[in-house]
């Protein structure tokens, strides 16, 4: 399915003149050029990537490097599922890996699909391609991709994310909690996922 897609590294918004997600606040963002997508591109914030379909811009998904940081709450979490843990920590070296304060992660600053290709299982696709190209980057080691997913009253991305396999840490559940707890509810929730190389 990958084959039908081109995914193509962009320096600029250009492209996406009369891309619409149907959630009215992304896009207002997307084609905002003094505030929006096309300033935090230019300032090297993030790299922009575009998904085309027989060269029409379908979605797109803005990268950043990023850190997590997990408490034992966390590690006892992982470390409940065998595929997880075998996957971050080689046997017998569990605990000099989790003196860790922070693991190396991608940041998925931005991901939108265009509103008539929602139940393409587009946005799926692009998660499982970034995953697969963070495992094969030789430049840095990726361990998770994190994200800070949309969620508001109007539109939330947080279920699609939890089907891709993300899920929220305990520093991310309680900072989040907090900020409820004293009447402020974020627009975005963080959330995490482990990258597992493929056998």
């Amino acid at each position: 399915m990958e084959n039908e897609y081109e995914f193509k590294r962009v320096d600029d918004t250009s492209t996406l003149f009369d891309f619409e997600s149907g959630v009215e606040p992304i896009d207002k963002f997307i084609k905002n050029k003094e505030k929006g997508l096309e300033k935090f591109i230019k300032l090297r914030l993030s790299n922009l990537w575009v998904v085309f379909e027989r060269g029409e811009a379908v979605a797109l998904f803005a990268l950043s490097k990023d850190a997590i940081m997990l408490n034992n709450e966390d590690r006892r979490n992982i470390e409940q599922d065998k595929d997880k843990a075998s996957a971050l920590v080689p046997s017998g070296n569990e605990e000099k890996f989790w003196e860790k304060e922070r693991f190396p992660a991608i940041e998925i600053d931005y991901l939108a699909v265009r509103k008539n290709k929602r139940n393409a299982h587009l946005g799926t696709l692009i998660i499982d391609a970034i995953s697969e190209r963070a495992l094969e980057d030789e430049l840095s080691a990726t361990m998770f991709l994190t994200v800070e997913a949309y969620d508001t009253k109007d539109y939330s991305a947080v279920e699609f994310y939890k089907k891709c396999g993300f899920e929220f840490s305990d520093v991310a559940r309680n900072k989040y909690n907090y900020s409820v707890a004293f009447g402020e509810r974020p627009t975005t929730r963080r959330m995490y996922k482990v990258i597992i190389p493929n056998e």
